[in-house]
């Protein structure tokens, strides 16, 4: 079982160090080659006349299959090893400097508009060549307002920064897409022309639209639609949402975009919207393929988790910075029951591990342990480490002086065991009576929080002490609740334990889930907040 285990986290981690082209296969010098041109045509037979079967980009590796005249016969792996023919010069074989260029480990971007034009730098001249979306190229160098990259045959060019964007993680666990963010660029392809088998602003046909707004965003998808049913959760068309692929009776698909509007590819006129509503659609629309997020595995709250796969997915963030780890592991908890007992299922039962359940604070402690942790085990020593005001003692696998714990939020604040204390870097404080030994504290006040330069400044990972009015505190208490920053789309959200514990004869309850920062600053009980930070 150990070395099956050692097996699959390796596989992972081959697996997050190849996201280029979602494949960890290594480019040989007879069988492989890379797309110099910064777009070819590829079609489905070695003939001028030939239907084009699709396109592949520049930076593209491409397998060699065969050699016709001047056609090369090839798979391409980022497409499902889709098979065509491509004219000989679009393609230079690979030798070693092709394979240190290909080296995932380089920063990469990617072309996010239609068509861009990038500036080319050498000895005959400034002149510029067209980019298409999804053509991914090595960073040399950024700037504030652009990137130079390299192209394959290592000319180097200048490429407007607000037309690309850094490569995502192929990685579902790894990848932060919006279906919002699917439906925004999908729509800058409206206009362009029909193109059976195409998947450029030069000509598009649906399948291809598909492919390219997904690509972008660093999802390796399947053109063919049978493919795609197989790698896909199926959804009604209730449960639509941005960026689901619609399925119609007959060939057609399309992308869709919200409130009752898609995109297709319009046979012999352009890329246009249309409603899933209209009379044309209504009945022909079958259901969904939901592409966006991990699959049913991956998606597991952290209690119904083997140690397996908690391992597994400790590999797989290992190379994120910490605060994404630990935004990470807040979010497996999200659906999990509230723990309403008034001490706490784990101090209760005197255990560590107790992920069937959480509070704010078990949440906290959780989700850091595992983020500061390569193994389940590890965790535990963390947890020992981290939990107590002095260290955590096991006996059989049971705590026996949890007495010692960190009971009071302000606690862990002052304690420089759970993050630097950055509440006066943030944004204006304003000082309250104190406690637990301190006469006053700096808070930062709910007007400070709604600030947008607070909201900026926020990062993953981050933890929030929400403080009580000094009015309605219990002796001793300045902070009532818990909650871990998550950002989305250069957003603050919460990732926190909401609900109420048992008391009085009135039981308790709630769910961990994750809400909008703003939002919940806006409607909170709380005059302000501290904020600690762990650093890397």
């Amino acid at each position: 079982m150990k070395k099956q285990l050692h097996i699959a986290v390796l596989l992972w981690s081959l697996a997050l160090l190849f996201p280029i082209n979602g494949t960890a296969q290594e480019p040989q010098n007879s069988g492989f080659g890379i797309v110099t041109s910064p777009l070819a045509n590829v079609h489905e037979e070695p003939l001028p006349k030939s239907k084009l079967a699709t396109q592949v980009l520049m930076g593209d590796e491409v397998k060699i299959l065969s050699k016709q005249d001047n056609r090369y016969h090839i798979a391409i792996p980022s497409q499902g090893n889709q098979e065509g023919w491509v004219q000989q010069e679009a393609v230079q074989l690979l030798k070693e400097n092709g394979r240190a260029y290909l080296n995932p480990n380089r920063r990469w971007i990617v072309v996010t508009l239609p068509k861009t034009e990038a500036l080319i730098l050498d000895k005959t001249g400034n002149h510029t060549v067209p980019l298409y979306a999804g053509t991914r190229l090595p960073v040399l160098q950024q700037s504030a307002d652009s990137y130079k990259v390299q192209f394959p045959d290592y000319s180097v060019a200048i490429i407007d920064a607000a037309e690309a964007m850094p490569v995502k993680s192929t990685d579902p666990l790894l990848n932060d897409t919006t279906p919002e963010q699917l439906a925004a660029t999908a729509k800058r392809f409206q206009g362009i022309l029909y193109l059976a088998g195409g998947m450029s602003e030069q000509g598009i046909d649906t399948s291809g639209l598909i492919y390219i707004i997904y690509r972008i965003h660093g999802i390796p998808i399947s053109r063919d639609r049978a493919l795609l049913k197989t790698k896909a959760e199926r959804v009604s068309k209730k449960e639509l949402r941005a960026g689901d692929v619609l399925v119609f009776y007959g060939e057609n698909q399309g992308l869709y975009l919200g409130n009752g509007r898609f995109l297709q590819a319009v046979k012999k006129r352009t890329v246009r919207q249309a409603g899933i509503f209209d009379r044309r659609f209504n009945k022909s629309l079958q259901y969904g393929l939901r592409l966006l997020g991990a699959g049913p595995d991956e998606n597991k709250k952290i209690g119904d988790m083997t140690a397996d796969e908690i391992l597994i997915a400790q590999a797989r963030v290992a190379g994120l910075p910490l605060g994404k780890r630990i935004a990470y592991w807040a979010g497996r908890f999200i659906g999990t029951p509230y723990d309403p007992d008034p001490l706490g299922l784990y101090v209760r039962t005197n255990r560590i591990v107790a992920d069937e359940k959480a509070d704010c604070m078990y949440h906290v402690f959780r989700s850091v342990e595992l983020a500061e942790s390569n193994t389940p085990r590890e965790a535990i020593d963390k947890a020992l480490a981290l939990r107590f005001l002095t260290t955590g003692k096991l006996v059989d696998g049971l705590v026996t002086n949890y007495d010692e714990r960190f009971q009071y939020g302000e606690d862990m604040v002052t304690s420089g065991k759970w993050g630097k204390n950055i509440t006066t870097e943030l944004g204006s404080v304003e000082t309250i009576p104190g406690s637990r030994g301190k006469a006053t504290v700096d808070i930062l006040p709910k007007k400070t929080l709604l600030t947008r330069s607070l909201q900026k400044g926020l990062q993953d990972g981050d933890i929030v002490f929400w403080v009580k009015d000094p009015k309605k505190r219990a002796v001793e208490e300045i902070v009532a609740h818990l909650s871990i920053v998550h950002i989305r789309s250069g957003k603050p959200y919460l990732i926190h334990a909401a609900g109420d514990k048992d008391r009085d004869g009135r039981p308790g309850g709630g769910v961990v889930k994750e809400v909008p920062f703003a939002e919940y600053v806006r409607h909170m009980k709380f005059i302000g907040a501290f904020v600690t930070r762990f650093e890397q």
